[in-house]
């Protein structure tokens, strides 16, 4: 249901006079936040996101209100108010102040009906923080709204005395009309946290101590595999320095699974690799895959982590304390969307080095499941098998430094490549 902020039944406006802004409307759809802004007619629209802090700007042309030109909100958890001004070129602009980084999901109109008024409609979900920043350089609707470009500026109106001087005043500090424009290509930000931190990598070599893995015919155990590869990666990741890297073990020992997912929790991990090899029936099958958390696996998390009597606390920047048990599971199951759509990028990188390094994959090699290692909800994971121990070369291959160490430098070339994907998404 809609919370309403509006007027009453309003005369539709003649052709030739401007816009009526009638009402704003907030609620829950589909698990997004939706606003509706009711005009008196059909009328165009642009809307984008800016940063610092988060925000959201709907672009009308020059339009009237029947209602409150600023307002706090009370809906959701997502929006804290709106406020609007008039800009030259013929534009009214609403902001919307954001408790959180967001996505526009949609925007759209919808026509007039028997029931509504004509409307403009955004759909919000909240985000991660790197999602939000690829979200900066997208547009929703008419770019040229008001003749000019979103990179162009329009100037504020003129100053005025009285009221409207100082709401114009106040409108061109809080609601500058500029989108913020790229920085020079190849300009790097730090890794979260601040300029000195490295990204941080949490290496998992599978299994260990008495859980030996899968066994090869002669002897070879997953363990062991494993934790060679892992060992390699991490010296080739650190030699670059622009990684920390934590192993989930460093030794022979066993680890419990949910054990391996709070220390990348903990450790504030901006990945989690898994490192396995695969043992089946067949002993012709061979070849690396990479696989992430299956939807179905996300919901039983998400179901799970938002049981309230078994959480404390913040999860995936949701502070589960202060949210009702629904509210909880949509927002946990929107981060966790988002941390998958990560993760899918990650896989596509390590895919395209594995093929650059000539590192055999199977057929559809990205692959889902419901592994438990997969399922932090607050950092991009992937599990990596290795190969197959059921194949004879194959398990002579993994045995080796010299393919350990062609593996490690492909899935160092991905984790690279992820990276700097990012750092372009975030425009800095």
């Amino acid at each position: 249901m809609l919370a309403a902020l509006g007027a009453g039944p309003q005369v539709r406006a003649q052709n030739n006079a401007a816009p009526v802004v009638e009402g704003i409307r907030y609620g829950l759809n589909a698990g997004k936040t939706r606003i509706v802004v009711d005009l008196d007619r059909k009328a165009d629209f642009r809307v984008f996101m800016l940063e610092g802090p988060p925000r959201l700007v709907i672009d009308l042309p020059r339009s009237e209100w029947k209602i409150p030109r600023s307002r706090p909100v009370a809906a959701g958890d997502l929006l804290k108010s709106y406020r609007s001004g008039d800009l030259d070129g013929g534009l009214t602009r609403i902001v919307f102040d954001l408790r959180r980084t967001a996505v526009v999901a949609g925007a759209f109109t919808l026509d007039r009906s028997s029931t509504a008024r004509d409307r403009v409609v955004v759909d919000l979900s909240p985000s991660s923080q790197n999602l939000f920043q690829a979200g900066l350089e997208k547009v929703h609707g008419n770019k040229l709204l008001g003749g000019a470009a979103l990179g162009a500026a329009p100037p504020m109106p003129a100053p005025e005395s009285g009221v409207a001087a100082a709401r114009n005043e106040s409108v061109a500090r809080a609601v500058p009309p500029d989108v913020p424009m790229r920085k020079p290509p190849g300009a790097a930000p730090a890794p979260r946290g601040g300029a000195e931190r490295k990204y941080v990598i949490v290496l998992d070599p599978g299994h260990g101590g008495a859980d030996p893995g899968a066994v090869a015919s002669g002897g070879i155990l997953e363990k062991n595999i494993t934790l060679a590869v892992a060992r390699e990666l991490k010296r080739q990741m650190e030699e670059t320095g622009r990684y920390r890297v934590v192993m989930t073990r460093d030794r022979d020992v066993q680890i419990r699974l949910r054990d391996r997912l709070d220390m990348a929790r903990r450790e504030r991990a901006d990945l989690f690799i898994s490192l396995h090899a695969d043992k089946i029936q067949r002993n012709d099958v061979r070849g690396a895959s990479i696989y992430t958390l299956s939807r179905t696996a996300s919901d039983a998390e998400t179901a799970r982590l938002a049981e309230r009597e078994n959480t404390a606390g913040v999860v995936a920047g949701v502070d589960l304390n202060s949210e009702s048990q629904e509210i909880a599971g949509i927002l946990l199951d929107l981060a966790m969307r988002e941390k998958m759509n990560e993760s899918s990028l990650l896989a596509r990188f390590l895919e395209d080095a594995f093929r650059r390094k000539s590192v055999r994959l199977l057929p559809n090699s990205h692959r889902s499941a419901g592994f438990a290692v997969l399922k932090a909800p607050d950092v991009p994971s992937v599990l990596i098998e290795t190969g197959f121990l059921s194949n004879p070369a194959e398990v002579k291959l993994l045995s080796s430094a010299e393919f350990q160490r062609r593996i490690s430098s492909a899935v160092l070339d991905g984790v690279d490549a992820y990276f700097r994907k990012i750092r372009a998404l975030q425009k800095i």
